[in-house]
């Protein structure tokens, strides 16, 4: 992002000639920046012990333009639903990179995945992996397989993201003796099943790198009491996603190169402790690569002052478009992309950003100072990559924005914004 002359520029585009030309609410995505996040990976996520291998979390976004980049650098993707596995076939990417997961899949996803010949099914409880069993049996097809199971480590982030506690849906629990055998025995008597390895994912929006320490510690100790105790040899473990950004000036910024090394060094000296001959470890980055390089853009309808003194920046999108902060508390940087020379002093006002629902939950950003706004500016909300286009919708009649990628002169429509049409096109008359 540059500054100049108090217009606000991505790439070579002015923001604000970008939120005329494709309408707001737009989601921007800075290709360089996503390209950058993606050398960290592949430069620090290495090791001459065993391959180290990156699955995106496709739930951050997704869309066939990013899936092309991925494909391009020899990603892998993740898929949590029939309908991200669709996506992502029809994008042309490699299937036998991808990863199924999912806590309830249903029998046309498990068929899809099989069918496909993805990578990995992530079997995430115990029904679930009868149900593959006799699936696969039915299909007379071997099925590559992680389990997924629950280390028990607080990753101290929002609850709705916290998923290694011992009462999460997600997985099984390490220190559950008798499912863990259970799960042994299904493994030893199916023709059909191979247990590669195992799943693991502590949460999402972890600034702390000593959580995936902690974690990595944790699986490389049940690995090889797993092998020990049923004669086995697990060949690859995934250690999830989680990685934090930065969303706020006084956010802490987790260092990805420091983190991964840590992480490759931890699972070679655990594997050398514990004589495991790991083939593969995998990481599931899905904010950390896309998070902080996407931005989101709005026109300011008008400002209002309540007789209680509150002030307010109406813009033309809302919670439809990002539901993080009413459902997380999630908090913002905001700017005026228009006027972005205008020191924050006397003349500034201390706004709650909102949308136009009709939910007084409707607030993007709380208490921020901004230089006086006016009808007309171009609002930028900054880091909105993750879990916002992915988890929009249609309230009150709301149509979808465009998603646009910026790389030097060129902006590139990713996703179409939607027409009304789109708001009726499966309704009956």
């Amino acid at each position: 992002m540059q500054n100049i002359n108090g217009e606000l520029y991505v790439g070579e585009r002015k923001l604000s000639e970008l939120a005329k030309t494709f309408q707001t609410p737009l989601y921007v995505y800075d290709e360089a920046g996503i390209l950058d996040k993606i050398r960290i990976f592949e430069t620090f996520f290495q090791s001459r012990k065993f391959a180290c291998k990156v699955i995106y979390a496709s739930k951050a976004f997704l869309a066939p333009r990013l899936c092309h980049i991925l494909n391009d650098h020899h990603f892998g993707i993740d898929a949590v639903s029939a309908g991200d596995l669709h996506l992502i076939q029809k994008s042309g990417f490699d299937p036998h990179r991808i990863v199924l997961h999912g806590n309830n899949k249903s029998d046309e996803e498990l068929e899809l995945g099989i069918s496909l010949g993805v990578e990995y099914i992530v079997v995430d409880n115990y029904p679930e992996l009868l149900k593959l069993k006799q699936l696969s049996e039915i299909k007379k097809t071997v099925v590559h397989t992680l389990f997924r199971v629950n280390p028990g480590i607080s990753a101290h982030t929002h609850a709705y993201i916290e998923t290694a506690l011992l009462s999460s849906k997600f997985g099984e629990s390490i220190y559950d003796e008798a499912m863990i055998a259970k799960i042994a025995r299904t493994y030893s008597d199916s023709p059909y099943l191979v247990l590669d390895g195992f799943h693991a994912h502590i949460g999402s929006q972890i600034n702390n790198p000593n959580s995936f320490v902690k974690e990595a510690k944790t699986m490389m100790a049940f690995i090889q009491k797993y092998q020990d105790a049923h004669q086995a040899n697990i060949r690859v473990l995934n250690l999830g996603g989680g990685f934090g950004i930065k969303y706020l000036d006084e956010d802490q910024e987790i260092n990805l190169e420091i983190m991964l090394g840590k992480i490759v060094k931890t699972i070679e000296s655990q594997s050398k402790k514990y004589a495991i001959k790991l083939d593969k470890l995998l990481i599931e980055p899905g904010r950390s690569l896309v998070g902080d390089s996407g931005f989101t853009l709005y026109r300011c309808g008008g400002t209002k002052q309540t007789m209680g003194g509150k002030n307010y920046l109406f813009i033309d999108g809302g919670m439809a478009d990002n539901i993080r902060p009413a459902l997380y508390q999630a908090k913002y940087t905001v700017e005026i992309a228009n006027r972005a020379n205008l020191p924050i002093g006397q003349d500034s006002k201390i706004y709650d950003v909102v949308g136009k629902c009709c939910e007084s939950g409707d607030i993007i950003a709380k208490d921020i100072p901004i230089p006086e706004a006016q009808d007309g500016d171009t609002v930028v909300v900054y880091s909105t990559g993750a879990y916002c286009y992915s988890m929009s919708m249609n309230y009150n009649g709301l149509v979808r924005g465009a998603v646009i990628f910026v790389s030097g002169k060129e902006a590139l429509t990713a996703i179409d914004r939607e027409s009304y049409d789109h708001l009726i096109e499966t309704c009956h008359f």
